[in-house]
C-alpha cells in the first residue's frame, strides 16, 4: 500500500526544514542564508551540520549524512518512508491515508485497542489507590513522601493482592485479554486442562510509563514489603520498548528544553521526588543503565546530561557504562555523587538548594573516573593505582588534555610529574615497569608532597617566567602578589616586577643577588641546573595561567557550596545568593575549559 503522492508533497510544503530540525538540534543557529548546528548523527565539537532553508535539505560535511525533511526524521527516528511521512504529519498537523485508506487496518485496529487497555488498566489502578481497598498502598506511598497532587500528576495506583483484580475488570469491560496478556496487564497458567488468566500485578504500587504523546505504554509495579522481583515492568511489546523511554519524560521534556539541561536519576520515586520539589528537568531510565537510545532522545532538548547516582557502587558502575555510551553523542556529560541516600531522601532531608548545590558541582567524566580509581585504592599499591588512573587517561583524544591529566594525577598521587609522564609512554607502548614512586623528594625546591597545587603551579609559573623573561610583562598582567599563596614564588616574583618595572634584564643569576640563603636560593639553584626545552613557552603559560584559574573557581564553587548547606541557619545568609554565584562560577569554568579545549584542535 502507498501514500498518495499528492500527500506527501502537502506534508513537504508544510514541513520547513529549520523548523523541523531545530526540534533535534538545539545548537541550530542561523549563519548568513542556512542554519548550522552540530550533526545529530555523529560526535562532533565543531558544527558541521548545515540545513538550508532555500534549498529544504540539510548536509553534514562531517559524516555526510544529507537529504530532505523526509530523510532527516527517517535517519533521526528510525522509520521508514511511509512511517516518516505519518510521522512528519504529526507534527505538522497533515492526515495522512494510504490509497487503500490503511496501510494494515487491522495492525493499526489492535494498537489501538492495546492502548485503550492501558487506559483501563491505569484508571482502575489510580482509583484503587484513593479507595479503602487501597489504603496499604496510599499509606506507604505518603509515608515515602509523595504528595496527593505528585500522585494525581503521574497517575500513580495500586494493585492490591487479589489474583483477579484487574482480571474480573477487563473482563466486565468485555476487554480482549489475548491482547491483556500481550501487553503483560495478565498472564495465564494451565490448570486441569485449561488455561487460567490471573493479574500479573499484585500487591504493588503501579507507574504507569508514558510515551512523548502523553500515551500510557507500559507499567512499573514497586512491590510492597517483602517480594521478589522489587521492581516488575510491562514485558516488551509493539508500545513498550524500556530502552528507548525514560519515565517522567513527557512532563519533563519542556523544562529540559528550557534548562538545556537533563538531570537522569535512577528510580520512579526519586523522579517523582525532585518534580514535587520544584525540580522538573529530571527523568529516569527504566531499572537498567542509560542506553545510546535514551541519549539521543535528551540531546534533542538539551546539550548536557547530569548523571546523578546514589552513593552506592551498583549506581557508580551504572554511570561509567552511561559515559561509554555519551562519547558518541553530541552532548556534554556530567556526573554528580550523592554523599547520602537517594535523591528523594535527600532532597527531604537537606532540601531542594542544597540538592542542586551538589548537581551544579557535578565533575566531568575524565574528573569522576581518576576520583573513582583513586577512591577505591585502598589496599593497591602506588603503581597500580596509576595504571588504573593511566587508562582513563589513555582514552582522552587531545594530546594537550591528556598532558594537563597526567600533571594532574602527579599532584594527586604525589608523584614526580616527569616519572609520570615517563611512565605514561611506558603504559602506551605496552611495558608493564613502571617507576613512578611516592613523594620523590630530590629537587631542593622542596618535597613535592608537601606542596599543594597552587604552590607547584606558581613554581612552575616562575620557572618558566625566568627561563623565558619574554613571558614576563605577561606575569606582571595576570598576577600580583597578593594571587601568590607559596611565599617562596611570592619574593622571588616580586624581585622579577622590581627588575621589570626599572627597565633592567631579568635572569635567574641576577635574582641570586637578593636571594643568598634560604628557601628562595635553594630553589633559583634547582632552576639554575635545570633543563629547560619547550616547545612552546606561550602555550606553556597560558596552561599554568588556566589551570589555576580553574583550582580558584573550584575552590570558589566548593565555599559557595559551603554557605548553601549553612543557609538554614541564623547567620547563612541568603542561600539564593550563593547559588547564583556557583551558576557564574560553573558558567566561568566551562569557558575556561572550552577555551583550553579549542586551542588543544587548534
Amino acid at each position: 500500500m502507498s501514500i498518495p503522492r499528492e500527500t506527501i508533497e502537502i506534508i513537504r510544503d508544510r514541513a520547513h526544514i529549520e523548523d523541523i530540525v531545530r526540534k533535534y538540534v538545539p545548537s541550530l543557529q542561523k549563519k548568513g542564508k542556512n542554519f548550522v548546528g552540530l550533526c545529530p548523527f555523529h560526535k562532533e565539537k565543531t558544527p558541521s551540520f548545515t540545513v538550508s532553508p532555500d534549498k529544504q535539505i540539510f548536509y553534514c560535511f562531517g559524516c555526510h549524512a544529507g537529504g530532505n525533511v523526509y530523510t532527516f526524521i527517517s535517519k533521526i527516528e528510525r522509520l521508514n518512508f511511509p512511517e516518516s511521512v505519518r510521522f512528519l504529519g504529526g507534527l505538522v498537523g497533515g492526515s495522512v491515508r494510504d490509497d487503500a485508506d490503511t496501510a494494515n487496518p487491522r495492525e493499526a485496529a489492535e494498537s489501538d485497542v492495546m492502548k485503550k487497555l492501558n487506559r483501563l488498566a491505569a484508571a482502575h489502578y489510580h482509583a484503587a489507590i484513593k479507595s479503602d481497598q487501597g489504603g496499604e498502598g496510599r499509606e506507604y506511598i505518603l509515608e515515602r513522601g509523595i504528595t496527593s497532587a505528585a500522585i494525581d500528576e503521574f497517575k500513580l495506583g495500586y494493585a492490591p493482592g487479589e489474583w483477579d483484580f484487574l482480571t474480573s475488570y477487563l473482563k466486565s469491560r468485555r476487554a480482549p485479554m489475548n491482547l491483556a496478556l500481550k501487553l503483560g496487564l495478565v498472564s495465564s497458567s494451565d490448570k486441569n486442562g485449561r488455561t487460567v488468566v490471573y493479574d500479573r500485578f499484585r500487591k504493588r504500587i503501579v507507574f504507569p510509563i508514558f510515551n512523548q504523546k502523553n500515551e500510557i505504554i507500559g507499567f512499573g509495579g514497586r512491590i510492597i514489603g517483602n517480594g521478589d522481583p522489587k521492581y516488575l515492568n510491562s514485558p516488551e511489546s509493539e508500545l513498550f520498548s524500556k530502552g528507548s523511554i525514560l519515565y517522567g519524560f513527557n512532563i519533563a521534556r519542556e523544562h529540559i528544553a528550557d534548562l538545556k539541561r537533563a538531570i537522569v536519576v535512577e528510580g520512579y520515586l526519586d523522579v517523582i521526588g525532585c518534580h514535587q520539589a520544584g525540580i522538573k528537568n529530571v527523568v529516569a531510565p527504566l531499572g537498567t543503565a542509560l542506553t545510546t537510545q535514551q541519549v539521543r532522545l535528551l540531546s534533542r532538548y538539551c546539550n548536557e546530561i547530569v548523571l546523578l547516582f546514589d552513593a552506592d557502587s551498583a549506581g557508580i558502575k551504572a554511570s561509567l557504562r552511561s559515559l561509554e555510551i555519551m562519547k558518541d553523542v553530541n552532548v556534554e556529560a556530567r556526573v554528580a555523587i550523592l554523599p547520602e541516600g537517594d535523591p528523594f531522601d535527600y532532597i527531604r532531608k537537606k532540601g531542594m538548594r542544597e540538592f542542586m548545590a551538589i548537581v551544579d558541582s557535578s565533575m566531568n567524566p575524565v574528573d569522576f573516573k581518576i576520583e573513582r580509581v583513586i577512591a577505591g585504592a585502598n589496599g593497591k599499591n602506588g603503581i597500580d593505582v596509576l595504571r588504573g588512573v593511566f587508562a582513563v587517561i589513555r582514552d582522552i583524544e587531545f594530546d594537550t588534555e591528556r598532558s594537563m591529566y597526567l600533571k594532574k594525577a602527579s599532584v594527586l598521587l604525589s608523584m614526580d610529574e616527569n616519572d609520570v609522564r615517563r611512565d605514561f609512554k611506558r603504559f602506551l607502548d605496552g611495558r608493564s615497569n613502571l617507576k613512578s614512586h611516592r613523594a620523590r623528594a630530590v629537587k631542593p625546591e622542596g618535597d613535592a608532597a608537601r606542596l599543594d597545587f597552587q604552590a607547584r603551579s606558581y613554581r612552575d609559573l616562575i620557572a618558566l617566567v625566568c627561563h623565558y623573561p619574554e613571558l614576563v610583562r605577561n606575569a606582571m598582567i595576570d598576577f600580583s602578589e597578593a594571587d601568590i599563596t607559596d611565599s617562596v614564588s611570592r619574593s622571588i616574583f616580586v624581585k622579577i616586577g622590581e627588575l621589570y618595572s626599572a627597565g633592567e634584564a631579568i635572569s635567574i643569576d641576577r635574582l641570586f643577588n637578593f636571594f643568598t640563603d634560604g628557601e628562595e636560593k635553594a630553589f633559583l639553584d634547582w632552576m639554575l641546573f635545570r633543563e629547560s626545552k619547550i616547545e612552546s613557552p606561550a602555550a606553556a603559560y597560558t596552561e599554568i595561567y588556566i589551570n589555576l584559574k580553574l583550582y580558584l573557581i573550584d575552590q570558589k564553587i566548593n565555599y559557595f557550596i559551603e554557605r548553601v548547606k549553612l543557609a538554614d541557619s541564623s547567620d547563612g545568609g541568603d542561600s539564593r545568593e550563593y547559588l547564583t554565584e556557583i551558576e557564574i562560577l560553573r558558567r566561568e569554568r566551562e569557558k575556561l575549559s572550552a577555551y583550553m579545549y579549542n586551542k588543544k584542535i587548534i
